[in-house]
């Protein structure tokens, strides 16, 4: 999760969440905390049980039996592992529909990302983030660098805006 929430709220004219509203959907958003060394055992299913927390809440709010959800990045994948989970439970019921936003959901094909990575180098990089607890945003934001520059948010955000 790269907790990036205000993506979806830059300003009032700039907002899927001042959109959503405006179109009667009763909207709750996620924001992660950013994890330290004492979350080091976080795993997806550790993401997957909040989330559900998270969705029987909304439930429970807005007295509806199932909600919309909308995951963009890691939380396309959380969201779609999410599913899943509440599909061998019978559960998915929970869950009118889900939207996906750059969401890498099949890892077997090629991306960006991988064009700098083999096995050796991804295990290297397991091993730091697990002996550091994290993995360090100024690690993630390489990659990121090395994967199309200019068309990455900010770039069009500093030109733009």
């Amino acid at each position: 999760q790269i907790n990036k929430v205000y993506i979806f709220d830059l300003s009032n004219d700039k907002s899927f969440v001042q959109y959503a509203l405006k179109n009667g959907l009763q909207t709750f958003m996620i924001s992660w905390r950013n994890p330290d060394p004492r979350h080091r055992e976080w795993g997806l299913s550790s993401y997957v049980q909040a989330v559900e927390e998270a969705v029987d809440a909304c439930r429970a709010i807005s007295g509806s039996k199932d909600v919309n959800l909308l995951g963009a990045c890691a939380g396309g994948l959380t969201i779609a592992a999410l599913q899943g989970h509440l599909q061998a439970r019978r559960q998915l019921r929970k869950v009118a529909s889900a939207t996906y936003m750059v969401s890498l959901l099949d890892s077997q094909i090629d991306s960006p990302a991988m064009l700098f990575a083999d096995e050796e180098t991804l295990e290297s990089a397991k091993r730091r983030s697990y002996q550091q607890g994290v993995l360090d945003g100024r690690d993630m934001a390489r990659v990121f660098a090395w994967m199309r520059p200019n068309d990455l948010i900010w770039n069009y955000w500093v030109n733009n805006y």
